[in-house]
Protein backbone atom coordinates (compact mmCIF):
# COMPACT_ATOMS: atom_id res chain seq x y z
CA UNK A 1 0.00 0.00 0.00
CA UNK A 2 2.92 2.34 0.74
CA UNK A 3 4.24 1.90 -2.81
CA UNK A 4 0.77 2.45 -4.28
CA UNK A 5 0.23 5.62 -2.30
CA UNK A 6 3.71 6.89 -3.20
CA UNK A 7 3.11 6.33 -6.91
CA UNK A 8 -0.18 8.21 -6.83
CA UNK A 9 1.27 11.05 -4.74
CA UNK A 10 3.93 11.56 -7.42
CA UNK A 11 1.27 11.29 -10.15
CA UNK A 12 -0.80 13.94 -8.36
CA UNK A 13 2.18 16.32 -8.48
CA UNK A 14 2.48 15.69 -12.22
CA UNK A 15 -1.22 16.21 -12.97
CA UNK A 16 -0.49 19.61 -14.51
CA UNK A 17 1.27 17.89 -17.39
CA UNK A 18 -1.71 15.59 -18.02
CA UNK A 19 -4.11 18.53 -17.86
CA UNK A 20 -2.01 20.47 -20.38
CA UNK A 21 -2.10 17.73 -23.02
CA UNK A 22 -5.76 17.05 -22.33
CA UNK A 23 -6.53 20.71 -23.01
CA UNK A 24 -4.54 20.52 -26.27
CA UNK A 25 -6.45 17.37 -27.24
CA UNK A 26 -9.79 19.06 -26.54
CA UNK A 27 -8.77 22.22 -28.41
CA UNK A 28 -7.81 20.27 -31.54
CA UNK A 29 -11.00 18.20 -31.37
CA UNK A 30 -13.31 21.18 -30.79
CA UNK A 31 -11.62 23.13 -33.59
CA UNK A 32 -12.30 20.25 -35.94
CA UNK A 33 -15.89 20.02 -34.69
CA UNK A 34 -16.62 23.70 -35.38
CA UNK A 35 -14.78 23.87 -38.71
CA UNK A 36 -17.88 22.74 -40.57
CA UNK A 37 -19.16 19.69 -42.36
CA UNK A 38 -16.77 18.83 -45.18
CA UNK A 39 -19.11 16.19 -46.63
CA UNK A 40 -21.40 18.76 -48.23
CA UNK A 41 -20.52 19.69 -51.81
CA UNK A 42 -21.92 22.59 -53.76
CA UNK A 43 -20.72 23.39 -57.27
CA UNK A 44 -19.45 26.94 -57.85
CA UNK A 45 -19.56 28.86 -61.09
CA UNK A 46 -16.14 29.78 -62.52
CA UNK A 47 -15.46 33.38 -63.53
CA UNK A 48 -14.83 33.55 -67.29
CA UNK A 49 -14.37 36.04 -70.10
CA UNK A 50 -15.62 35.40 -73.69
CA UNK A 51 -14.12 36.98 -76.80
CA UNK A 52 -16.65 36.08 -79.51
CA UNK A 53 -15.80 36.55 -83.21
CA UNK A 54 -18.81 34.52 -84.44
CA UNK A 55 -21.78 36.34 -82.93
CA UNK A 56 -24.42 35.77 -85.64
CA UNK A 57 -24.35 31.97 -85.75
CA UNK A 58 -27.18 30.08 -83.97
CA UNK A 59 -24.89 27.31 -82.72
CA UNK A 60 -22.41 29.85 -81.36
CA UNK A 61 -25.24 31.76 -79.66
CA UNK A 62 -26.34 28.51 -78.01
CA UNK A 63 -22.76 27.85 -76.91
CA UNK A 64 -22.39 31.32 -75.35
CA UNK A 65 -25.79 30.97 -73.66
CA UNK A 66 -24.69 27.60 -72.24
CA UNK A 67 -21.47 29.11 -70.85
CA UNK A 68 -23.38 32.03 -69.29
CA UNK A 69 -25.70 29.55 -67.56
CA UNK A 70 -22.90 27.44 -66.09
CA UNK A 71 -20.31 30.15 -65.41
CA UNK A 72 -20.15 33.80 -64.37
CA UNK A 73 -19.35 36.11 -67.27
CA UNK A 74 -17.15 39.03 -66.15
CA UNK A 75 -17.50 42.53 -67.56
CA UNK A 76 -14.00 43.38 -68.78
CA UNK A 77 -12.97 45.26 -71.92
CA UNK A 78 -11.87 42.41 -74.21
CA UNK A 79 -10.18 44.86 -76.59
CA UNK A 80 -7.67 45.87 -73.92
CA UNK A 81 -5.29 42.91 -73.77
CA UNK A 82 -3.47 44.34 -70.77
CA UNK A 83 -6.70 44.39 -68.73
CA UNK A 84 -7.45 40.79 -69.77
CA UNK A 85 -3.98 39.63 -68.68
CA UNK A 86 -4.28 41.53 -65.39
CA UNK A 87 -7.66 39.88 -64.73
CA UNK A 88 -6.05 36.47 -65.17
CA UNK A 89 -3.04 37.37 -63.05
CA UNK A 90 -5.13 38.72 -60.16
CA UNK A 91 -7.59 35.79 -60.56
CA UNK A 92 -10.56 38.02 -61.35
CA UNK A 93 -11.22 35.49 -64.10
CA UNK A 94 -10.12 31.87 -64.39
CA UNK A 95 -10.56 31.36 -68.11
CA UNK A 96 -10.60 33.54 -71.24
CA UNK A 97 -12.33 31.89 -74.23
CA UNK A 98 -11.57 33.07 -77.79
CA UNK A 99 -14.34 31.90 -80.15
CA UNK A 100 -13.06 32.17 -83.76
CA UNK A 101 -15.02 33.23 -86.85
CA UNK A 102 -17.21 30.52 -88.42
CA UNK A 103 -16.96 28.46 -85.22
CA UNK A 104 -20.60 27.35 -85.39
CA UNK A 105 -20.52 26.35 -89.07
CA UNK A 106 -17.18 24.59 -88.69
CA UNK A 107 -18.50 22.62 -85.72
CA UNK A 108 -21.56 21.48 -87.69
CA UNK A 109 -19.55 20.63 -90.78
CA UNK A 110 -16.98 18.42 -89.00
CA UNK A 111 -14.11 20.88 -89.47
CA UNK A 112 -13.04 20.50 -85.81
CA UNK A 113 -12.72 24.18 -84.92
CA UNK A 114 -10.14 25.06 -82.30
CA UNK A 115 -11.04 27.34 -79.42
CA UNK A 116 -8.08 29.30 -78.15
CA UNK A 117 -7.98 30.19 -74.50
CA UNK A 118 -5.96 31.60 -71.65
CA UNK A 119 -6.24 30.31 -68.11
CA UNK A 120 -4.65 30.74 -64.69
CA UNK A 121 -4.45 26.96 -64.28
CA UNK A 122 -6.64 26.64 -61.17
CA UNK A 123 -9.48 24.17 -60.57
CA UNK A 124 -12.09 26.58 -61.99
CA UNK A 125 -10.16 26.76 -65.26
CA UNK A 126 -10.15 22.96 -65.46
CA UNK A 127 -13.88 22.92 -64.78
CA UNK A 128 -14.47 25.45 -67.58
CA UNK A 129 -12.47 23.27 -69.99
CA UNK A 130 -14.72 20.34 -69.07
CA UNK A 131 -17.83 22.46 -69.77
CA UNK A 132 -16.54 23.35 -73.24
CA UNK A 133 -15.68 19.76 -74.11
CA UNK A 134 -19.06 18.55 -72.86
CA UNK A 135 -20.93 21.04 -75.05
CA UNK A 136 -18.95 20.28 -78.20
CA UNK A 137 -19.31 16.51 -77.75
CA UNK A 138 -23.08 16.89 -77.29
CA UNK A 139 -23.37 18.99 -80.47
CA UNK A 140 -21.41 16.36 -82.41
CA UNK A 141 -23.74 13.69 -81.08
CA UNK A 142 -27.02 15.35 -82.21
CA UNK A 143 -26.03 17.51 -85.23
CA UNK A 144 -27.06 14.83 -87.74
CA UNK A 145 -30.66 14.79 -86.44
CA UNK A 146 -31.23 18.46 -85.48
CA UNK A 147 -30.31 21.84 -86.94
CA UNK A 148 -30.25 25.50 -85.88
CA UNK A 149 -32.51 26.39 -82.96
CA UNK A 150 -33.78 22.82 -82.68
CA UNK A 151 -30.20 21.62 -82.19
CA UNK A 152 -29.59 24.31 -79.58
CA UNK A 153 -32.75 23.27 -77.73
CA UNK A 154 -31.79 19.60 -77.76
CA UNK A 155 -28.23 20.29 -76.60
CA UNK A 156 -29.56 22.55 -73.82
CA UNK A 157 -31.98 19.84 -72.73
CA UNK A 158 -29.22 17.22 -72.57
CA UNK A 159 -26.55 19.36 -70.90
CA UNK A 160 -28.98 20.56 -68.21
CA UNK A 161 -29.92 17.05 -67.14
CA UNK A 162 -28.99 16.36 -63.53
CA UNK A 163 -28.29 13.03 -61.90
CA UNK A 164 -29.43 12.41 -58.35
CA UNK A 165 -27.00 10.46 -56.23
CA UNK A 166 -28.28 8.72 -53.13
CA UNK A 167 -25.73 7.53 -50.60
CA UNK A 168 -27.05 4.43 -48.86
CA UNK A 169 -25.14 4.35 -45.59
CA UNK A 170 -26.05 4.56 -41.94
CA UNK A 171 -22.68 6.08 -40.99
CA UNK A 172 -22.55 9.67 -39.76
CA UNK A 173 -19.30 10.41 -41.56
CA UNK A 174 -19.08 13.97 -40.25
CA UNK A 175 -19.22 12.85 -36.61
CA UNK A 176 -16.93 9.90 -37.27
CA UNK A 177 -14.34 12.26 -38.76
CA UNK A 178 -14.41 14.29 -35.56
CA UNK A 179 -14.09 11.18 -33.39
CA UNK A 180 -11.25 10.01 -35.62
CA UNK A 181 -9.34 13.25 -35.06
CA UNK A 182 -9.77 12.82 -31.30
CA UNK A 183 -8.45 9.27 -31.24
CA UNK A 184 -5.61 9.94 -33.69
CA UNK A 185 -4.41 12.84 -31.54
CA UNK A 186 -4.78 10.61 -28.49
CA UNK A 187 -1.42 9.08 -29.51
CA UNK A 188 0.28 12.38 -28.68
CA UNK A 189 -1.68 12.86 -25.45
CA UNK A 190 -0.89 9.35 -24.19
CA UNK A 191 2.82 9.56 -25.06
CA UNK A 192 3.57 13.18 -24.25
CA UNK A 193 1.41 13.22 -21.10
CA UNK A 194 0.87 9.66 -19.87
CA UNK A 195 4.30 8.21 -20.69
CA UNK A 196 6.03 11.29 -19.33
CA UNK A 197 4.29 10.85 -15.99
CA UNK A 198 5.06 7.11 -15.89
CA UNK A 199 8.76 7.68 -16.60
CA UNK A 200 9.01 10.51 -14.07
CA UNK A 201 7.48 8.26 -11.40
CA UNK A 202 10.02 5.55 -12.24
CA UNK A 203 12.83 8.10 -12.08
CA UNK A 204 11.66 9.21 -8.62
CA UNK A 205 11.41 5.61 -7.36
CA UNK A 206 14.87 4.80 -8.74
CA UNK A 207 16.71 7.61 -7.04
CA UNK A 208 19.78 6.26 -5.24
CA UNK A 209 18.46 6.99 -1.75
CA UNK A 210 15.09 5.29 -2.43
CA UNK A 211 16.63 2.31 -4.24
CA UNK A 212 19.20 1.66 -1.49
CA UNK A 213 16.53 1.74 1.21
CA UNK A 214 14.45 -0.77 -0.75
CA UNK A 215 17.40 -3.13 -1.21
CA UNK A 216 18.37 -2.92 2.48
CA UNK A 217 14.83 -3.58 3.70
CA UNK A 218 13.42 -7.05 4.27
CA UNK A 219 10.96 -6.44 1.44
CA UNK A 220 11.45 -8.73 -1.59
CA UNK A 221 12.97 -6.72 -4.46
CA UNK A 222 11.14 -8.83 -7.03
CA UNK A 223 7.85 -8.28 -5.21
CA UNK A 224 8.64 -4.57 -5.04
CA UNK A 225 9.13 -4.43 -8.83
CA UNK A 226 5.83 -6.19 -9.42
CA UNK A 227 4.00 -3.76 -7.14
CA UNK A 228 5.60 -0.82 -8.97
CA UNK A 229 4.56 -2.36 -12.28
CA UNK A 230 0.98 -2.89 -11.05
CA UNK A 231 0.84 0.66 -9.64
CA UNK A 232 1.96 2.21 -12.91
CA UNK A 233 -0.40 -0.06 -14.83
CA UNK A 234 -3.29 1.13 -12.69
CA UNK A 235 -2.23 4.76 -13.11
CA UNK A 236 -2.02 4.28 -16.88
CA UNK A 237 -5.47 2.66 -16.88
CA UNK A 238 -6.91 5.64 -14.98
CA UNK A 239 -5.41 8.09 -17.49
CA UNK A 240 -6.81 6.08 -20.42
CA UNK A 241 -10.21 5.81 -18.71
CA UNK A 242 -10.30 9.59 -18.21
CA UNK A 243 -9.78 10.10 -21.95
CA UNK A 244 -12.58 7.64 -22.68
CA UNK A 245 -14.93 9.54 -20.37
CA UNK A 246 -14.11 12.72 -22.29
CA UNK A 247 -14.85 10.95 -25.58
CA UNK A 248 -18.27 9.89 -24.25
CA UNK A 249 -19.01 13.47 -23.19
CA UNK A 250 -18.09 14.82 -26.62
CA UNK A 251 -19.44 12.04 -28.85
CA UNK A 252 -21.99 10.07 -26.84
CA UNK A 253 -23.97 8.69 -29.81
CA UNK A 254 -20.92 7.47 -31.71
CA UNK A 255 -19.21 6.02 -28.63
CA UNK A 256 -22.27 3.91 -27.84
CA UNK A 257 -22.19 2.39 -31.33
CA UNK A 258 -20.08 -0.48 -32.66
CA UNK A 259 -17.61 2.01 -34.12
CA UNK A 260 -17.22 3.64 -30.71
CA UNK A 261 -16.53 0.31 -29.02
CA UNK A 262 -13.90 -0.42 -31.68
CA UNK A 263 -12.23 2.94 -31.02
CA UNK A 264 -12.19 2.17 -27.27
CA UNK A 265 -10.66 -1.28 -27.71
CA UNK A 266 -8.04 0.03 -30.16
CA UNK A 267 -7.03 2.84 -27.79
CA UNK A 268 -6.88 0.41 -24.84
CA UNK A 269 -4.47 -1.85 -26.72
CA UNK A 270 -2.35 1.16 -27.62
CA UNK A 271 -2.37 2.42 -24.01
CA UNK A 272 -0.80 -0.93 -22.98
CA UNK A 273 1.87 -0.37 -25.62
CA UNK A 274 2.38 3.18 -24.32
CA UNK A 275 2.93 1.80 -20.81
CA UNK A 276 5.60 -0.54 -22.20
CA UNK A 277 7.25 2.44 -23.92
CA UNK A 278 7.23 4.29 -20.61
CA UNK A 279 8.91 1.39 -18.81
CA UNK A 280 11.53 1.17 -21.54
CA UNK A 281 12.39 4.88 -21.36
CA UNK A 282 12.33 4.75 -17.55
CA UNK A 283 14.76 1.82 -17.62
CA UNK A 284 17.13 3.45 -20.11
CA UNK A 285 17.58 6.59 -18.01
CA UNK A 286 16.62 7.95 -14.60
CA UNK A 287 17.71 11.48 -15.51
CA UNK A 288 14.58 13.63 -15.29
CA UNK A 289 15.94 16.26 -17.70
CA UNK A 290 16.75 13.62 -20.31
CA UNK A 291 13.34 11.96 -19.89
CA UNK A 292 11.50 15.11 -20.98
CA UNK A 293 13.53 15.34 -24.18
CA UNK A 294 13.20 11.65 -25.04
CA UNK A 295 9.44 11.60 -24.46
CA UNK A 296 8.91 14.73 -26.59
CA UNK A 297 10.93 13.26 -29.45
CA UNK A 298 8.98 9.99 -29.27
CA UNK A 299 5.57 11.69 -29.00
CA UNK A 300 6.11 14.32 -31.68
CA UNK A 301 8.09 12.03 -33.99
CA UNK A 302 5.53 9.24 -34.04
CA UNK A 303 2.61 11.69 -34.36
CA UNK A 304 4.11 13.43 -37.38
CA UNK A 305 5.38 10.29 -39.11
CA UNK A 306 2.28 8.16 -38.62
CA UNK A 307 -0.52 10.54 -39.62
CA UNK A 308 -1.80 11.86 -36.28
CA UNK A 309 -1.27 15.52 -37.16
CA UNK A 310 -1.27 15.30 -40.98
CA UNK A 311 -3.49 12.73 -42.76
CA UNK A 312 -1.48 9.84 -44.17
CA UNK A 313 -2.98 10.49 -47.63
CA UNK A 314 -1.04 13.78 -47.77
CA UNK A 315 2.28 12.26 -46.75
CA UNK A 316 5.07 10.99 -49.06
CA UNK A 317 5.26 7.23 -49.54
CA UNK A 318 8.80 7.01 -48.15
CA UNK A 319 7.64 8.59 -44.87
CA UNK A 320 4.86 6.02 -44.55
CA UNK A 321 7.38 3.23 -45.18
CA UNK A 322 9.43 4.50 -42.24
CA UNK A 323 6.25 4.75 -40.15
CA UNK A 324 5.66 0.99 -40.54
CA UNK A 325 8.32 0.34 -37.87
CA UNK A 326 6.31 2.26 -35.27
CA UNK A 327 3.25 0.98 -33.35
CA UNK A 328 1.51 4.34 -33.75
CA UNK A 329 1.17 3.66 -37.48
CA UNK A 330 -1.01 0.60 -36.84
CA UNK A 331 -3.00 2.45 -34.16
CA UNK A 332 -3.82 5.23 -36.64
CA UNK A 333 -4.53 2.75 -39.43
CA UNK A 334 -7.08 1.03 -37.20
CA UNK A 335 -8.70 4.38 -36.44
CA UNK A 336 -8.99 5.10 -40.16
CA UNK A 337 -10.52 1.67 -40.77
CA UNK A 338 -13.00 2.08 -37.91
CA UNK A 339 -14.12 5.41 -39.39
CA UNK A 340 -15.40 3.61 -42.51
CA UNK A 341 -16.62 0.44 -40.81
CA UNK A 342 -20.34 -0.12 -41.31
CA UNK A 343 -20.76 -3.89 -41.05
CA UNK A 344 -19.10 -5.86 -38.27
CA UNK A 345 -18.19 -9.17 -39.85
CA UNK A 346 -15.11 -11.36 -39.62
CA UNK A 347 -13.80 -10.17 -43.01
CA UNK A 348 -14.24 -6.48 -42.08
CA UNK A 349 -12.80 -6.93 -38.59
CA UNK A 350 -9.81 -9.01 -39.72
CA UNK A 351 -7.59 -5.99 -40.67
CA UNK A 352 -8.34 -4.44 -37.25
CA UNK A 353 -7.36 -7.63 -35.46
CA UNK A 354 -4.13 -7.94 -37.45
CA UNK A 355 -3.12 -4.35 -36.63
CA UNK A 356 -4.05 -4.90 -32.97
CA UNK A 357 -1.85 -8.01 -32.82
CA UNK A 358 1.02 -6.05 -34.37
CA UNK A 359 0.66 -3.39 -31.65
CA UNK A 360 0.71 -6.12 -28.99
CA UNK A 361 3.78 -7.57 -30.73
CA UNK A 362 5.54 -4.21 -30.38
CA UNK A 363 4.49 -4.20 -26.71
CA UNK A 364 6.11 -7.59 -26.15
CA UNK A 365 9.30 -6.43 -27.88
CA UNK A 366 9.48 -3.32 -25.67
CA UNK A 367 8.96 -5.45 -22.54
CA UNK A 368 11.71 -7.90 -23.55
CA UNK A 369 14.14 -5.06 -24.29
CA UNK A 370 13.28 -3.49 -20.94
CA UNK A 371 13.99 -6.76 -19.10
CA UNK A 372 17.33 -7.20 -20.89
CA UNK A 373 18.43 -3.64 -20.06
CA UNK A 374 17.24 -4.02 -16.46
CA UNK A 375 19.18 -7.31 -15.94
CA UNK A 376 22.31 -5.84 -17.48
CA UNK A 377 22.11 -2.80 -15.21
CA UNK A 378 21.68 -5.06 -12.15
CA UNK A 379 24.82 -6.99 -13.09
CA UNK A 380 26.79 -3.80 -13.59
CA UNK A 381 25.44 -2.42 -10.30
Amino acid sequence: MIIFSTVFKILNKLKGNLILYTVILLAITLFNTTSGNMNHYEATKPDILIVNEDQNNEITKGFVSYLKEHATLKDIDVNDQEKVDDALFYRDVSYVIYIPENFGNDLINDKNPTIEYKSNGNENASFTQMLIEKYMKTVNLYKEHYQGKALNQKVKEVTNQKTKVKLNTSLDSSKLNQVNVYFNFLNYALLAGGVYCMTMILASLNQDSVRKRTIMSSFSYRKYNWIVFASLGLASLIVWFAYMVISFILFKEIMLSGNGMAYILNSFIFSICSLAVGFLIGTITHNKQAIGGIVNVVALGTSFLCGCFVPASFMPSYVLKIAHILPTYYFVQNNELIKTLEYFKLETLQPLMINGLIILGFTLIFVLITLLISKRKQKIG
